[in-house]
C-alpha cells in the first residue's frame, strides 16, 4: 500500500512539474486521404490539448474545415499563437520546423496537401 501511495505522489508531482508537456498530450488523429509518388493529402483532427510533433511544414497547403487556436512551438523555445477560421486556406511559408498544440476549446480539422 505504501509503494502505491509513493508511486501516486511521485506521478502527481511529475505531472505538476511537467504541466502540459507534449510527451503527455495526445497527438492529433491523421488519415491519408489520397497519395501518389508526388503528393499526399491528409485529414488532421486535433482535439483540444493535442500536440503534433515538431516538423517542417514549409510549402504545405492547409484548408481548415473547422478552425481554432493553435500554438506553434519552435525548437529554439519561442512560441506563437495563431488562430484560423473555418474555410480558411493558406500555404505555409514558415521555414523553421515547429510543433502545433491545440490551445483552444474546440476540435480543429485541417486538410493538408504536401509535396513529397
Amino acid at each position: 500500500m505504501k509503494s502505491r501511495m509513493a508511486l501516486f505522489c511521485a506521478t502527481a508531482i511529475a505531472l505538476a512539474v511537467v504541466g502540459s508537456s507534449p510527451l503527455l498530450a495526445a497527438e492529433p488523429a491523421t488519415k491519408v486521404l489520397a497519395e501518389n509518388d508526388k503528393v499526399q493529402v491528409i485529414d488532421n483532427v486535433a482535439p483540444p490539448g493535442s500536440v503534433s510533433p515538431i516538423t517542417s511544414r514549409l510549402g504545405w497547403v492547409a484548408y481548415y474545415v473547422k478552425g481554432g487556436k493553435s500554438e506553434r512551438a519552435y525548437a529554439d523555445g519561442t512560441k506563437e499563437v495563431v488562430e484560423r477560421k473555418s474555410g480558411e486556406t493558406f500555404i505555409v511559408t514558415e521555414k523553421r520546423p515547429y510543433a502545433l498544440k491545440n490551445v483552444g476549446t474546440t476540435t480543429i480539422r485541417v486538410i493538408t496537401v504536401r509535396l513529397k
